[in-house]
């Protein structure tokens, strides 16, 4: 097996998304579907916790049910993560807009290209990210990543000029329009650097690629790392509505399930002389699992 560097990593997460027939994702039963004026190719979820509200944008499967999440405080709004594709970034937008409210921030999780893509469609309001991370949209810009993604899903679903976000965005308590958020930063799980947005007095935290609700998983950075990162989250608890990176919400129960899938992989990976072997082995142990093409990823880790 070979080392899979930070770049590689960066141009892998965006050559995922194909703009293939587009999928739609039923809303679990625990949650409320919202109803947008216009047709999308995306779905919305709307949680409602005391004086905020979370809204979730999952993307099609084309777009391997990439996750932003638009959080309504009583009069602003911050969006988490902005899309792969730009037509799914201006629903994203366009269902913000709809709320009324101004867009206070948006915050970019993590460097992958089905993140921040979008970034460029909320030209006008401030985003940010850590510095690590908008160094590594920067590095994938300069390293041809924009162009190669244009092979992948046209021209017209790529920026046309790429926003990086400011990399002001540092671990502490923000405090917006009231609500306290609390900003994590995780290195070396999932991708070479998360945040984290937890709002304690609501229960929810964002966790983005640290998270794949009832989906494949990435194969990451370092999954022991990864794991020993959920380890402590459900250690530490505080938290009832988990916002993941792909997939639906999620309660607490779906950490267990996310380090089952990681430990499991890791396992089979240590044995395996090929991606096909991890492949068949995480497709037959989660059967149910949706967004089966990212484990084409595997093969990066077995040139």
């Amino acid at each position: 097996m070979t080392t899979v560097s930070r770049r590689t990593l960066l141009k892998a997460a965006g050559s995922a998304s194909v703009a293939a027939a587009i999928g739609m994702v039923a809303p679990a039963a625990r949650l409320r579907a919202a109803q947008p004026a216009l047709p999308m190719i995306g779905r919305i979820v709307q949680m409602p916790k005391g004086d905020v509200t979370v809204h979730t944008y999952i993307a099609p499967a084309a777009s391997f049910l990439v996750t932003s999440h638009i959080i309504e405080t009583p009069n602003q709004l911050v969006v988490v993560d902005a899309q792969f594709l730009q037509t799914a970034a201006r629903e994203v937008r366009a269902y913000a807009e709809s709320l009324g409210k101004p867009i206070d921030r948006v915050i970019v999780s993590h460097a992958h290209p089905d993140h921040w893509s979008g970034t460029n469609i909320f030209e006008g309001v401030p985003v940010v990210s850590t510095a690590a991370v908008a160094a590594g949209i920067q590095a994938d810009i300069d390293s041809g990543g924009i162009q190669q993604r244009i092979g992948l899903v046209g021209e017209s679903e790529v920026p046309a000029t790429p926003l990086v976000p400011e990399g002001s965005l540092e671990a502490g308590t923000l405090t917006i329009d009231g609500v306290n958020m609390e900003v994590q930063v995780v290195a070396n799980a999932e991708s070479p650097e998360q945040a984290v947005l937890r709002l304690p007095d609501q229960g929810v935290i964002v966790l983005q690629d640290l998270l794949y609700s009832d989906s494949h998983f990435f194969p990451g950075v370092d999954r022991a790392n990864w794991v020993s990162v959920l380890e402590g989250l459900r250690t530490e608890g505080g938290f009832d509505t988990l916002l993941a990176g792909h997939g639906l919400p999620a309660s607490g129960g779906e950490l267990t399930q996310a380090i089952k899938y990681l430990n499991f992989a890791n396992e089979v990976a240590a044995s395996a002389t090929s991606a096909d072997e991890v492949i068949a082995a995480l497709t037959a142990e989660f059967p149910g699992y949706d967004v089966e093409g990212i484990l084409q990823f595997w093969g990066l880790f077995f040139q």
